[in-house]
Formats: C-alpha cells, structure tokens, sequence
C-alpha cells in the first residue's frame, strides 16, 4: 500500500506518463488525501461484522444443483429486487452454493440503510456462526408499497443463494418489526412464508393485525417495551393477537417484569413468546442469543 502511494506521489510530481509537473506542496498535500481515503476505506472494510464458519452439519446437503446459486460467499452489498430494492447478503465463510441453508431477513428501522441496520442489531457473526444466511435490506418510508417491496427480498436471496424455504424466519424492530409481522399478515403471494418471526418495538396494534385472516406461523417473538414512548404497550396486544392465532391459552402479561414468557396450550407445533423490557423505544433490546434460540426451535432465555 505505501508503493502505491508512493508510485502516486511521484507520478503526482511529473515522474509519471503524463509529465505533468506540481508543486511538491501540492504534490504532498495530494499524498495526504489519498493516505486517508485509502485509510478510510480500510477502516470502513475493517469495521464491519465479521462472518464465521457454520458446523459441518449445518442444512440439508445437495439440495441446489451446482452453478444454480451465483451468490457471492460471505459479504454481498448490493443485490437488488426486480423493483430496485437494496440489500445486502452475509453467508456463512464456508457457504457451500449446493447446501441449503436457513435465512435470516432482518428488516431495518427508520431510516436504516443497510449497512447500518447490520451494525444496529449485531447479528452477523453469530447467526452466521449457526449456520445462516442473512440478509439486511434498506429502509424506505411506511407505505403498502414498502411491504409488498420488502416482502420480494427472501424470494430474491433464494434466487441467488441455496435457501431452506422451510426454514426462514423474519426478525426486526420498529419500523422492522412492523414489516416483519406485517408481509405474513397482508402479502399473501410473498413466496416461501417464515418459519418463524421476531418483531420487536413494532408499531402495529392487534386491531391492525386482527383486520386479516391469521397467518399460518409457528413461531412467534414478540419483544416490546413498557416504557416505549412511542408505541406504549403495542406488544402486549400483538402477542395476544398472535396467541389466539396459535390456539394457545390467554395470558396476563400486564404483570410482566423484564424477561420472557411463553405462551402455554397452543396447538401442536406452534410457539408464541412475549419478552418485555424497560428500555427505550431507539434502543435494541440485548437478547440476540434468546432471539436466535427461540427461531432454531428453543425456547427465549434472556440474559
């Protein structure tokens, strides 16, 4: 890298092709800008997540043909639906494009793109770790559009990288947690349906979600603050909601202290979850480890 500066500098001076002859102020100030571009592009390279390495086990083997999945391993920023919605993809580091692997779509807050959505909820290294695909996709204002857009992303990333449709699960907050209840419940041709969905601080009620049929989901997390100013106490009618959708018994959540409860008699294999916290409503909740547990079929055990 310090050649290359250097070859740079010199050519910047009038040693290169071009004889173009500067200053050797304006040839060290030239030297200093493309120091620190460079060195931002480092850092910016250098801070993101890193992927893992899932267990040799990890999904269902020979399940893609080989050259049918044209993905690119690891990190993949800028893949695109048919309408031009962005996101990026993180692979296990030893992603095998005949090996079907579960999917994680995690759909941003406000205003996230999603790079910054990535560093937001922390997931990567360790969903990677288990063995998931996982896909991070730009935010765009509220709209019925919004969700029909977003719900094109889990059949875009099967289209170039070797998904286990029956093991795809949604996750969010806020705006993401909306989206992530919200395309089961209004897209009915959305491709392959989630497995599982966690959704937390989202904005929709059980009136909202209660104006459609009941998704056919087993399993469900819903994650909620007592003290969200924004949207109070929009989770415990969520969960309730999603509850009845399941068969399961009613529960009093209003009584609830930080932590998880899971929602008892539902119908066989269905799982609903309800985890409160004191946080405020910009903050992710620490539970990624009882988030990821909960979606491979365990039950949410908050730190």
């Amino acid at each position: 890298m310090r050649r290359r500066i250097a070859d740079l500098s010199r050519r910047a001076r009038g040693g290169g092709p071009m004889g173009i002859n500067v200053s050797r102020q304006t040839a060290a100030l030239i030297a200093v800008v493309l120091i620190v571009a460079i060195g931002l592009l480092e850092f910016m390279h250098s801070a993101r997540p890193k992927v893992a390495a899932a267990g040799p086990e990890t999904g269902i083997a020979a399940a893609c043909s080989p050259g049918s999945r044209t993905g690119h391993p690891d990190l993949d920023d800028n893949l695109q639906t048919s309408d031009q919605l962005t996101f990026a993809v993180r692979t296990p580091s030893n992603y095998d494009p005949t090996r079907a692997y579960p999917l994680l779509v995690v759909f941003p807050p406000a205003g996230f793109k999603r790079r910054q959505s990535e560093n937001f909820y922390g997931l990567t290294t360790e969903a990677t770790r288990r063995g998931f695909i996982v896909a991070y996709s730009d935010h765009i204002g509220l709209s019925p559009t919004a969700v029909s857009r977003q719900a094109k992303v889990t059949a875009t990333v099967a289209s170039f990288f070797c998904v286990d449709e029956a093991s795809i699960a949604y996750l969010g907050h806020s705006d993401g947690g909306l989206m992530a209840e919200g395309i089961p419940a209004y897209v009915r041709n959305a491709g392959a349906a989630p497995h599982s969905i966690v959704a937390s601080a989202a904005g929709i009620t059980s009136e909202d979600l209660a104006s459609m049929a009941c998704p056919s989901i087993p399993a469900v997390m819903i994650v909620h603050s007592r003290a969200d100013e924004r949207f109070p106490e929009f989770g415990r009618g969520a969960a309730a909601y999603w509850g009845r959708c399941a068969g399961c018994a009613p529960e009093n959540l209003n009584a609830l202290a930080d932590g998880c409860r899971d929602f008892s008699g539902c119908a066989e294999g269905k799982r609903v979850t309800y985890c409160e916290t004191s946080l405020p409503h910009k903050r992710w909740p620490s539970l990624n480890t009882a988030m990821l547990d909960f979606i491979q079929g365990g039950k949410a055990k908050p730190p």
